[in-house]
């Protein structure tokens, strides 16, 4: 899972979300993580695997009234290709099969959808652990837009652009959409870009809002969005909340909370908090079987028998 990676055409980008909540993103960037490079072919996932790359908590009832709502969803979303004649819409998967008694989950991408998903010459890419862990909806789809320009460290929305790609309610005004969208993003993306500002357009001087301005610390071309241990991570994250002196006290504080449950102001219980450098990460006995599973296609694929001898 930690160095589990989605990556798809920037195209995709350009499509809202729309209604999609929390657990239905992670559940379809989960699927879009396994399927690049498959062409238009079946690709199944089990019930655990799912749950697992999306990491998902609720129950196999809800599970699978969350994997028909985010095909509910998908459904309504269209792509749109203008080829400066004709203009075609299309829906992105041509199957979508939940089987109960087997647990799995099968996908076909739509051929006229498969430029998203392979023989890529643009794209975005980034960490699906990193995005799964995000709670806000705005920051997911914010993460996903800066990963896109991530050797840039830059883009600007203009208003109209952002309400729509993340999907603002038309009835919040600019005082709402400090506190319940700017806000959850300052305090879950700080931790990953580096020096994250975000500064808002004007209209002339000290007009209107237009837009917005996002900028962060460029990544080289060949950093890669592997994940390391979950000791170097959270001090990485923590020094660059530390560092930037866009954030108040305050967020500082609720971005290091988001960080790590047991945060504490206190220097001495922070430092005990954090997870020692040497300590073990402790994972489930369903995480562990997954982890196998996966080891054993990989192997498969490089033509490795690991199959028990008898």
């Amino acid at each position: 899972m930690a160095n589990e990676l989605v990556k798809y055409d920037n195209r995709l980008n350009s499509i809202p979300l729309r209604r999609f909540n929390s657990r239905e993103m992670n559940l379809f960037f989960s699927i879009a993580s396994r399927i690049i490079d498959k062409g238009t072919n079946d690709v199944s996932f089990s019930f655990t695997q799912l749950k697992y790359l999306s990491q998902y908590k609720n129950h196999n009832g809800r599970f699978i009234e969350d994997l028909e709502k985010v095909y509910d969803k998908l459904l309504s979303l269209s792509a749109r290709n203008d080829d400066g004649n004709k203009i075609v819409r299309f829906v992105a998967f041509t199957k979508y099969e939940i089987e109960r008694s087997t647990e799995t989950v099968t996908i076909a991408v739509n051929p006229d959808f498969k430029g998203l998903f392979n023989e890529l010459r643009t794209w975005t890419r980034f960490s699906l652990e990193q995005f799964a862990s995000l709670k806000s909806t705005y920051s997911k789809t914010a993460f996903r837009l800066l990963k896109q320009y991530r050797t840039v460290g830059k883009r600007n929305f203009k208003m109209s652009e952002f309400r729509e790609l993340l999907d603002i309610p038309t009835s919040y005004r600019t005082d709402a959409i400090d506190r319940r969208v700017l806000k959850p993003i300052k305090e879950e993306l700080t931790p990953i870009f580096r020096g994250l500002k975000i500064k808002k357009r004007h209209e002339g001087h000290g007009g209107k809002i237009t837009g917005y301005e996002f900028t962060w610390k460029p990544e080289a071309n060949n950093e890669d969005d592997f994940l390391k241990s979950s000791w170097y991570e959270i001090r990485k994250k923590i020094m660059n909340i530390e560092n930037n002196n866009e954030l108040t006290n305050i967020e500082k504080e609720n971005a290091k909370k988001r960080v790590y449950k047991n945060y504490s102001k206190k220097p001495i219980k922070q430092k005990e908090t954090l997870p020692d450098k040497d300590q073990k990460s402790q994972i489930s006995e369903e995480e562990r079987l997954q982890l196998r599973q996966e080891i054993n296609e990989r192997l498969k694929i490089l033509g490795i028998d690991n199959s028990p001898k008898t």
